[in-house]
């Protein structure tokens, strides 16, 4: 995994990135599928503002956060972004959906037969 980090105003930490590295390795264990991420720190006048695109099999995940403290902003893009790659890996596990015929255990297959008796006993 590639992990460009830029500050548009000062230069970046070594806590800020030790955060952003970390909390992108974990979810580089959880979902598997992250190539490459750009992460941009801006400051305002009195908001911090962190924004991320992350490339992944196949997908870019975009997401942005603003806080007055750039901790509190990292936390919430982390956030967001691991809801958005989630969704992403739910996606690609369940691809064909639920089966279509699900038999419950200790049901049985009723057969032509057996209808015939209970519309008897229905009507009695």
């Amino acid at each position: 995994m590639i992990i460009n980090i830029t500050n548009r105003h000062d230069k970046v930490s070594p806590s800020v990135r030790e955060k952003i590295e970390s909390w992108l390795e974990q979810s580089q264990e959880r979902y598997d599928n992250i190539s490459t991420v750009q992460v941009t720190l801006d400051k305002t006048d009195r908001l911090e503002e962190v924004e991320a695109t992350l490339h992944t099999a196949g997908r870019e995940i975009n997401a942005k956060a603003s806080d007055e403290n750039l901790f509190v902003a990292l936390d919430a893009l982390a956030q967001k972004i691991d809801r958005q790659l989630a969704k992403l890996h739910d996606k690609q596990v369940h691809k064909k959906g639920t089966p279509k015929h699900t038999t419950l255990i200790g049901e049985e297959a009723i057969n032509d037969d057996d209808i015939d008796d209970e519309e008897e006993v229905y009507q009695a």
